[in-house]
Parts: structure tokens; sequence; C-alpha cells
């Protein structure tokens, strides 16, 4: 007997498949060859669904982007409960790790998205901003409790070590997007893990 949804299961259902889809084409045939129309039919509905349910093709991407930002978060916040200080910084790095792990398509898909959209004045390019600033914001106040604990030097130069640290990350995203054969981005951020974690000891 087929399992009966509601409107609501049926819209979210769909907005599922759609976005998965859309995911799927970005990176077998990157964003300017994506439509909505295939996105729809790859999905299994209609050619004029996602046209429908997401207006535009920005908007699909956008509701990409927040999925995939939401899968990052649940691996933060997975990697960083309960702890403080130099292991909550760590804890972003093994964040890295997992989410490239469970989660390798939203991974290339987002990266694609925001590298995409850094020549051109748009929502995403926006919404690329603010995520880079509340990184650096986060990593700022992990590493200034750093100091406070007394796990690094009080002559730590916390804003020069914060875009270390982030341009090391995005850094590694983008050369794993670029050459996925030649970079173990797991491999890679255990060594800047370890480098990173050499820094915190008591002076």
């Amino acid at each position: 007997m087929p399992i009966r949804r509601s409107q609501k299961e049926r819209i979210e259902l769909s907005d599922k498949l759609m976005l998965d889809a859309a995911e799927h084409l970005v990176i077998e045939l990157g964003t300017h060859a994506t439509t909505l129309k295939e996105v729809g039919e790859r999905a299994g509905y209609s050619r004029g669904l996602a046209h429908a349910r997401f207006g535009s093709k920005e908007q699909l991407f956008m509701r990409l982007t927040e999925r995939c930002l939401a899968h990052w978060y649940e691996e933060v916040r997975n990697q960083s409960r309960g702890r403080r200080g130099s292991a909550a910084l760590m804890s972003r790095l093994d964040a890295i790790i997992a989410y490239a792990a469970n989660h390798p398509a939203d991974a290339q898909v987002l990266y694609i998205l925001w590298f995409e959209s850094v020549g051109v004045s748009s929502p995403m390019k926006e919404r690329l901003s603010e995520f880079h600033q509340a990184a650096r914001k986060d990593i700022s106040s992990l590493l200034e409790e750093g100091v406070k604990q007394g796990e690094l030097s009080k002559k730590t130069d916390v804003e020069a070590l914060t875009l270390l640290i982030t341009s090391t990350s995005f850094g590694l995203a983008y050369q794993w997007l670029v050459d996925q054969d030649s970079v173990d981005v797991v491999s890679a951020v255990k060594k800047v893990r370890a480098l990173i974690s050499a820094l915190f000891v008591a002076k």
C-alpha cells in the first residue's frame, strides 16, 4: 500500500529531490549548463516545477547553499560540543574532515557556487562575505580564549593567526576542488591541525 503523505510532506520531499538533482547537475555540468528545466526533470517532476518552486536559478542556488551550510554547521556542533579553548579551535578543523567525509558533494558544490560568485556583485557573494566574516570572528574568539587560559602566549598576534587559519582552511578547499586527484583534503587538514596544535603550549 503506497505511503500517503500530507501536502507539506510532498513539498518537502520534492524540494529535497530537486536540490539533490541541482547538486549533482552543478558538479556534472557546472552552474551555467544547469537549468531549472533539467533540475525538475532529473528529480522526476515536470520541467516547470523547479521554476514554480524556486522562481530563478539564482534562488535555487541560494537554497542549495543554505542546505550545504546547514550540514556544515551540524558538523561544527557535533565536533565542538563541550569543548573550550584550543580543543574548540581544533574541533573546527575536525569539522572540515567530518564534512568532507560525510558530505563530499555538499563541500564540492558549495565551493563551486561560492568561487563563481566572487567576480560579480550578487546575493551569493554577500552570503559568502558574511560566512567569512563570521568564521574570522569565531576563530578570533577561540584564539583570544586560548590566550586568556594560558594556552597561547600573551604576545600572540590573534588577528594574524586568525587570518592564517581561515586562509589555510579556505585555500585547502580551493586546492581540493581544483585538483582532487592530487590533494587529499583529510590528510592535509590533519597536518595543518598538528601544526596549529603545536602553538598551543602554556608560556
